[in-house]
């Protein structure tokens, strides 16, 4: 098996091939919610007058910028990472060949959670504020419109911390999910706040104790416990009545059906009262409060977990976290269309692996899926 391609490039130009040779191991970390990491591990040379390449070369400086690409036997060149340098831990042992320095590097996150800050966005929705944020670091955004339009004269969102916490919460609240990823097709790093992307084109099927297995292992679970609905209430200051979410659920099954009415029907059948949960502290006016309590029983419904290990050297291609996929060969139960919400990605001496995290807020086939996709079928993401 060929291996993999690689090309590090830190402020745009590629690393020198005698850097590139000491490059040992590359990991990156993706997920709809928390910034991207990388992790670069290089074998430290000392040169006769006693300087350590390339700790000593003036690479990897503060906030030095970093991008990696990857390309996988038979799949395509993807960016898997653009970000900057946060960290630099050199590891020395008396027997020299043992000694290696880690690179660590954090995705445009870390320039958004640099500063703390306190700001009023008057006459805005969240959305509007969001894109507000991106554009003040040049990042291009992709976004979903949300219905509260939080008025000056009436509740004033005041920001009170960074502009990542900030765009997390509001993303949250709205059943969003907020991300940074090089885009496909232009290679510019874009912000992404928009429900998670369940519609999309699945990518490359994954495969266990079928035909055309790549799959090298997979754990699931099915959170049973509840809760399946979450509402809540809260009073409006300025309209002086109450306001309440009913908690409905807004994303489609992914399945069969929706999860949490077979969780409350098995719960009140075993006798407890019900499977709900409440909204603490939601935001007090009608449209936010109901946004809020369908996002919070979309999530709590994402409640079936499938973990596992990609055989590289058969998927062909890479698998990327925020984005469905096809999952078969466990039984009627379990297959079908899972939400990737994290992919650990690493190259070491060479090979690439890959873990997982996927889930899904249904059991059962929902009887559109399309299984049988192969890398070839499905357009580079």
């Amino acid at each position: 098996m060929p291996d993999p391609r690689l090309l590090v490039s830190v402020d745009g130009e590629p690393i020198e091939a005698s850097v590139l040779g000491l490059l040992t191991r590359i990991e990156v970390r993706e997920s709809d919610a928390d910034p991207t990491l990388l992790a670069l591990r290089f074998n430290a040379a000392q040169s006769p007058d006693g300087e350590f390449s390339p700790l000593d070369e003036g690479i990897f400086l503060p906030s030095a910028k970093i991008s990696v690409q990857v390309e996988a036997p038979g799949g395509n060149p993807v960016r898997l990472f653009d970000g900057f340098v946060t960290h630099v831990r050199p590891h020395f042992e008396t027997v020299e060949s043992n000694t290696y320095v880690e690179v660590l590097a954090m995705d445009a996150a870390v320039l958004l959670n640099a500063e703390e800050r306190v700001e009023a966005h008057p006459d805005a929705t969240d959305a509007d504020v969001a894109e507000k944020i991106f554009s003040r670091y040049q990042i291009a955004f992709t976004g979903e419109t949300t219905g509260t339009r939080h008025e000056e004269k009436k509740q004033l969102l005041v920001q009170r911390g960074t502009d990542w916490e900030l765009v997390q919460r509001l993303a949250r609240r709205n059943g969003f999910v907020c991300y940074l990823e090089p885009d496909p097709q232009s290679g510019a790093v874009t912000a992404y706040f928009r429900p998670r992307a369940i519609k999309d084109t699945p990518q490359p099927d994954l495969t266990v104790l079928r035909d055309d297995p790549n799959l090298k292992w997979l754990d699931l679970q099915a959170t049973m416990s509840g809760p399946a609905r979450v509402k809540g209430a809260a009073i409006d200051p300025i309209g002086k009545r109450i306001v309440r979410a009913d908690g409905a659920p807004r994303l489609d099954p992914l399945g069969e059906a929706l999860l949490g009415d077979d969780v409350e029907k098995g719960l009140k059948q075993a006798g407890a009262t019900g499977a709900v949960g409440l909204l603490r502290d939601p935001f007090p006016a009608e449209a936010a409060i109901a946004d809020e309590g369908s996002a919070a029983t979309d999530r709590a419904l994402f409640a079936v977990e499938a973990r596992g290990e990609v055989d590289t050297t058969l998927y062909r291609g890479l698998l990327r976290a925020r984005r469905p996929v096809l999952i078969k060969g466990i039984g009627r139960m379990f297959a079908g269309v899972y939400y990737v919400r994290a992919v650990r990605t690493t190259v070491d001496e060479g090979v690439i692996s890959q873990t997982f995290v996927a889930e899904r807020n249904a059991l059962g086939l929902s009887g559109k899926e399309d299984f049988g996709q192969s890398a070839e079928e499905v357009p580079p993401q």
